[in-house]
């Protein structure tokens, strides 16, 4: 895609406004280059000769972008900036400052948690009290078996089970997971990428089994494989079967549940992986293209399909980065939608987003301190605007589990930033800011840049199968670890006022090993009780569409109600699309 001036929108469905100013003219800026000649003259030097800057440069923590002293009119005077083509109003073309026009003053966002661990039931305990303290939705997180579709009784999974999210082995665990109070709940998150067709149908027969109406909730599914294979590594079968049973789960999604979101790519775990923003956008964008290619193939026109593509991302502490990055996210996926794809609703080009304090910045070392740490970064999200919800890890995060002291917490932190700090009073509070209205600008030129190179080796499919994502992430952890390291990053615990001999003061969430025995149990009773011929029938059906190229999710449906586990599910597909065993492609890095 071209980075070439921008041409004025064609569409009839677009009205642009008239420009009300102009770009400062030459004697203008001519009188502020000389105003500031003699600032910098009579004030800034003699100030300077007393006591010079704290340290020889400054630059962004991720990008290393040099930060000015001062930024004036002519930082946006020499990037051509145009209120109507960079800015514009909310609501508008091109949603640099979001895509409602009166953004949060008339609904907060959502007020979201990653969560799960131990059973079904431990799970869904925890989760109705989150609903009734004050959250909106949840995003669920599965363990690692689970999220490598393997049952709680395979030998690798001894010792993972109910660990890092929750257990969910048949549909008779997520008939247990959703005993929720529903009349609160608005928004679940489910993040099962490699067997998604599975957790999907989990799902649906559960609602039906408990008769709860589908569309009384927005079911946000992850769905998005290719990233797992660019850093995650929860993948099960090679690159193109991930993208195809991602898009059998988008297209059944679209034709049979039009108010769930079939498809989010996470760029947070980009993130996560210490990629810097430009790195993080150009490859959330190029990995979300190719899975909007693969759905257009199957008969979709753009309009259909664009509106159900949906992102989450995670915000560093350098916070006018991290604000930047937000109002470029939100303006580059317009411009892609209009200018690459030819989208003509506006529902197209409005980017949905869950933004998120970033785990990453959080530390082991003095834990209290990362209750700081996420308010900062929550008041990014919020002043960043247009995210539809913001989701906080918590501060104990490090340790262990969340307790549900520091569940508490995080939930007071969204509400004192959204309802104590008047930063949700007005639109975008920002724009108009030289500094980040120039590092907007520079953000969105620069992923631009680095789409047209993943363009070039073939698209995202492409670029993982060569490791230039893998590659990439690797040097930048490399750097990232080495400015901590060296001091050039201070972080506050880690390499700055270290307290030495420090004690954990924070209450400890532990999970004991009868989660794991409790789970096995009913995996093992529940396989004694059903019908095994229907259940071997079922799973014959799913390896005949495997084969073929008929969509996965009913016959898995079929299987799911049957009481076929995820594990058996995903032994038919591993035997027909093969596992993937990546060779080393980071090396050279």
């Amino acid at each position: 895609m071209s980075t070439a001036p921008r041409e004025p929108l064609g569409s009839d469905e677009f009205e642009e406004p008239k420009p009300s100013e102009s770009t400062p003219s030459s004697p203008e800026s001519a009188a502020l280059d000389a105003a500031e000649t003699t600032w910098r003259r009579e004030v800034l030097d003699p100030a300077l000769a007393k006591q010079g800057e704290r340290q020889e440069s400054f630059v962004t923590q991720q990008m290393h972008w040099p930060v000015k002293d001062l930024y004036t009119p002519k930082d946006l005077e020499e990037i051509g900036f145009d209120y109507h083509e960079d800015v514009g109003f909310p609501g508008q073309y091109p949603y640099t400052r979001g895509t409602t026009p009166a953004g949060y003053r008339q609904d907060l966002w959502k007020m979201l948690q990653v969560t799960g661990f131990g059973t079904a039931n431990d799970s869904a305990e925890r989760w109705s009290k989150m609903l009734e303290q004050g959250l909106n939705g949840f995003i669920i997180e599965y363990d690692l078996p689970t999220t490598n579709g393997y049952d709680s009784d395979h030998p690798l999974a001894e010792g993972e089970v109910a660990r890092a999210g929750t257990a969910i082995d048949t549909l008779a665990d997520m008939e247990q997971a959703l005993d929720l109070p529903w009349d609160k709940l608005q928004h679940l998150n489910s993040v099962c990428n490699a067997p998604q067709p599975v957790n999907l149908a989990m799902i649906l027969a559960a609602l039906e089994k408990r008769g709860i109406e589908p569309s009384s909730f927005t079911l946000q599914m992850s769905n998005a494989i290719l990233i797992e294979y660019t850093c995650v590594g929860r993948y099960i079968y090679p690159p193109k079967h991930g993208l195809r049973i991602a898009t059998d789960c988008i297209e059944y999604t679209i034709r049979n549940h039009p108010n769930w979101i079939p498809i989010t790519v996470v760029s947070a775990q980009l993130y996560a992986a210490r990629a810097n923003p430009v790195q993080e956008l150009a490859f959330g964008f190029s990995i979300a293209m190719e899975y909007l290619d693969a759905t257009l193939a199957r008969g979709f026109d753009i309009d259909e399909v664009a509106p159900y593509w949906s992102f989450v991302t995670g915000l560093e502490m350098d916070f006018f980065e991290a604000v930047s990055k937000l109002r470029a996210y939100r303006k580059i996926w317009a411009r892609l939608m209009k200018e690459r794809y030819g989208a003509k609703r506006h529902e197209s080009m409005q980017l949905k987003l869950i933004s998120s304090p970033g785990t990453t910045g959080l530390t082991l070392q003095q834990p209290l301190n990362n209750i700081a740490r996420l308010g900062i970064q929550t008041l990014a999200c919020a002043l960043g605007g247009g995210a539809y919800a913001i989701t906080t890890p918590l501060h104990d995060e490090a340790h262990a589990l969340p307790s549900e002291e520091a569940v508490r917490v995080g939930i007071a932190v969204q509400n004192i930033v959204a309802h104590e700090t008047g930063v949700a009073d007005t639109v975008d509070p920002l724009a108009g800011s030289y500094l980040v209205e120039s590092m907007t600008r520079k953000m969105e030129d620069e992923v631009f840049a680095e789409i047209e190179r993943v363009d070039a080796m073939g698209g995202a499919l492409a670029a993982i199968e060569a490791g230039y994502f893998q590659k990439e992430l690797a040097r930048s952890q490399r750097d990232r670890h080495r400015e901590i390291e060296d001091g050039a990053r201070k972080q506050i615990g880690v390499n700055h006022l270290v307290q030495d001999g420090e004690k954990r003061t924070i209450e400890m969430f532990k999970l004991g090993q009868q989660a794991e025995e409790l789970q096995v149990e009913q995996l093992v009773r529940v396989r004694a009780e059903r019908d095994e011929d229907l259940v071997a029938k079922t799973l014959e059906r799913v390896r005949e569409a495997a084969i073929g190229d008929e969509n996965l999710v009913p016959p898995i449906m079929e299987a799911v109600k049957a009481y076929a586990t995820q594990g058996e599910i995903c032994d038919v597909m591993r035997d027909v699309f093969g596992v993937y065993h990546p060779d080393s492609l980071t090396s050279g890095v």
